[in-house]
């Protein structure tokens, strides 16, 4: 399985869009992997997650070919997450000669909702919603929807995706995993080939109780995924989706990181697995 982040700031961006706080200042001097930009990620260059409106700049960047992604699995309907409009450019006149004509969407409910009036009059789309613990089977791909701790009424959902024999949990944006996420993954035994998790805070406290996560929750996290065997030694383990206030230069983080364990990720990193 190959992972890309495309993007990997919480929604103001690295720099932020109107900030001038001293990390913002120096990442604009510095550039490079520093520059970070809304989170969204691709599977094997054909399964998308999220849909920001940073997108059309991902992939220039990254020479992801739009015609031939198959999948898109929405987290949640926050704009930075899911700006549905994009979507209107998936057929006509606005999209010629598609590999892949028919894009099968998945949201949670929220998004489902927020956008409802929007997707039904958009064409070269399948919209599906998909609900927390329930798993979609594809051709080459089982997505399972997990309960994040997102924000009240969004039913949000973080993702396990299995393929080729390998199992992603990807888990952004949310807080500290309910129990009943521990209790299902245990209860399915899953195993980790590679986690993804939420670092918004970085190193500012967060309670367990919030909508994301910081390094110690993080560590808390995957002390418990390891307890309950779905982390082992050779687990990939990566720390992405970073707010500015916790000042995400690419080199501090590594530093803070270097006796976890953990990779960092940055705009364009490529993992395989």
């Amino acid at each position: 399985m190959k992972l890309q982040f495309l993007g990997t700031s919480a929604a103001e961006g690295f720099p932020a869009v109107f900030c001038n706080c001293e990390f913002c200042q120096k990442t604009r001097s510095l550039g490079g992997k520093n520059i970070r930009t809304r989170s969204q990620s691709i599977i094997n260059d054909e399964l998308l997650i999220d849909l920001p409106a940073d997108t059309y700049h991902h992939f220039l960047q990254n020479g992801i070919v739009g015609h031939k992604i198959k999948y898109l699995f929405v987290t949640h309907s926050h704009e930075d997450h899911f700006y549905p409009d994009e979507l209107n450019m998936h057929h006509g006149a606005f999209a010629h000669d598609m590999d892949v004509p028919l894009l099968k969407v998945y949201l949670n409910e929220g998004a489902y909702q927020k956008a409802y009036n929007k997707l039904q009059n958009m064409v070269g789309i399948e919209v599906n919603v998909v609900k927390h613990f329930e798993t979609v089977e594809l051709n080459d791909y089982k997505v399972t929807a997990l309960p994040a701790r997102h924000f009240n009424g969004d039913n949000a959902n973080f993702y396990i995706i299995e393929s080729d024999g390998n199992t992603l949990l990807y888990a952004h944006d949310t807080g500290y995993f309910f129990p009943d996420v521990f209790d299902f993954i245990k209860e399915k035994a899953y195993r980790f080939d590679l986690v993804t998790m939420d670092c918004t805070n970085i190193d500012i406290p967060i309670s367990d109780e919030s909508s994301h996560m910081g390094l110690p929750n993080i560590r808390r996290c995957i002390e418990k995924l390891t307890e309950i065997g779905s982390v082992k030694e050779n687990t990939v383990k990566v720390i992405n989706h970073f707010s500015h206030n916790g000042n995400p230069l690419q080199d501090v983080l590594e530093e803070k990181v270097k006796d976890d364990g953990y990779l960092v990720a940055f705009d364009g990193r490529v993992i395989e697995f």
